[in-house]
């Protein structure tokens, strides 16, 4: 799962520690579709299976930030593994396609996201994805198999057409090793040959493809709208909500913004980055006043889900509504989302 929307304009680095990558491997997986393996100096950093990480690339002179699901297993192999769609009006996804090759280099955050495997409390469970969604859940069953083989899994994947079905080979190859691994294949344009299931992703489809979908555990990874009708079907029949993940780098509903406070400064609050300095409205998030004045922050879904955005309150205080991309564990330790902190008095931030 990837972003790729509008480009942001050129940023200083982050001041955290970037891992140095090495393109050691890539692989065509569908005619739009390539796996992109690298080698980080050093050795894999730690991560858990269903985690993303965020690539630091320098594209025309502009250093763009763009978070993609990881789509290996921590597998001691020493390499991570991003399977990445070109995007037809993505210029990120398209240059990576196009140009990157063996043996480049570039930098990336260290892995990061709530969205993993290890948050599992039942022994049953479903993976549902469409299209390139299907990564972080790839990484997912591949720990699976390697750490609990004997693990009760179905998987249901929707694709465009059968020529656009990530991991086939992969997943039939998986079902020999793991005995109680399901997997069912829908394609929304089936073509001839196709035995697999065809349409859109509705509670029939789902009553026959997973028939006790409701008392699984469901981790679920693709567009807004079908990870929306996945969790209402979920709902329907029974799920608990608090059984049902999501990964989510696109848009969802806006949540409004708090009212600002009634003595907030007609300017504005002042809000420090490093060397830059900018100001913040008090109706606006910290993203929004940095992306409004050309400063950067790398973020990933703008909408407090990833957790890309994470950045450091060092001085002042903030108002945040997010949408689970922070724990509280980080919240102690001073860490807010950018894309959904409202000041509430000047504040020095860090990345």
């Amino acid at each position: 799962m990837s972003l790729d929307s509008l480009e942001a304009p050129a940023a200083s680095a982050p001041t955290t520690d970037l891992l140095q990558l090495t393109v050691a491997e890539i692989r065509d997986e569908t005619h739009d579709v390539k796996t992109f393996v690298f080698r980080p100096e050093g050795g894999a950093p730690p991560h858990k299976a269903g985690q993303s990480m965020t690539l630091k690339l320098s594209i025309g002179g502009e250093t763009l930030f763009r978070t993609f699901s990881l789509a290996s297993a921590p597998d001691g192999s020493g390499t991570i593994a991003m399977t990445i769609k070109a995007h037809a009006r993505g210029r990120v996804t398209r240059w990576l396609h196009d140009e990157l090759v063996l043996g480049a280099r570039l930098e990336g955050g260290p892995p990061k996201g709530r969205f993993t495997i290890d948050a599992r409390v039942t022994d049953r469970l479903a993976l549902v994805s469409a299209g390139s969604g299907a990564s972080p859940l790839m990484a997912m069953l591949r720990h699976l198999a390697a750490t609990a083989p004997e693990s009760d899994v179905h998987w249901l994947h929707a694709a465009r057409t059968p020529r656009d079905i990530l991991f086939a080979r992969e997943l039939a190859d998986l079902q020999a090793r793991m005995p109680n691994l399901k997997v069912a294949m829908l394609a929304s344009r089936p073509e001839p040959g196709w035995f697999g299931f065809a349409g859109r992703l509705g509670r029939r489809l789902v009553s026959v493809a997973l028939p006790d979908y409701g008392r699984r555990e469901v981790f679920c990874c693709g567009p807004a709208g079908f990870m929306e009708e996945a969790r209402l079907i979920h709902a329907a029949e029974g799920g608990a909500r608090g059984l049902f993940h999501v990964e989510h780098f696109g848009a969802v509903a806006p949540v409004a913004p708090p009212p600002p406070p009634v003595n907030a400064p007609a300017g504005g609050y002042a809000v420090r980055l490093g060397d830059k300095q900018f100001t913040a409205q008090p109706d606006e998030t910290l993203l929004q006043a940095a992306t409004r004045q050309t400063i950067v922050i790398p973020c990933g879904c703008a909408s407090g889900m990833c957790g890309t955005c994470r950045v450091s309150l060092v001085e002042g205080s903030v108002e945040m509504r997010h949408e689970g991309g922070i724990s509280p564990e980080e919240e102690a330790q001073g860490y807010i989302l950018a894309c959904s902190s409202r000041p509430r008095s000047d504040v020095t931030i860090a990345l």
